[in-house]
């Protein structure tokens, strides 16, 4: 599994999260006003939260994890103040 995902989606920076970062700083201008994104981000929750601490993120879980995989509306996407990655 871990050779199938590009090597960007492993190179996350000093917090493990520049591609994430990345994705909510752009995510906004591609969803649409009733849209949400889902983001699977491993096990950096603690460190996205760190990150984001007003964002609303909604943590879904799968039958393999939690709190590995994220939602965020674009009303929330609205409201994060994105990060200098």
């Amino acid at each position: 599994e871990y050779a199938a995902e590009p090597a960007l989606a492993h190179d996350g920076g000093d917090d493990g999260l520049d591609l994430v970062h990345r994705i909510l700083a752009e995510a906004k201008r591609y969803v649409s006003e009733n849209g949400m994104i889902v983001v699977e981000i491993g096990q950096e929750r603690d460190a996205l939260e760190a990150a984001y601490p007003d964002a609303s993120f909604l943590w879904l879980d799968t039958e393999a994890s939690s709190g590995e995989v994220f939602a965020l509306t674009a009303d929330a996407l609205a409201e994060i103040a994105t990060v200098n990655a």
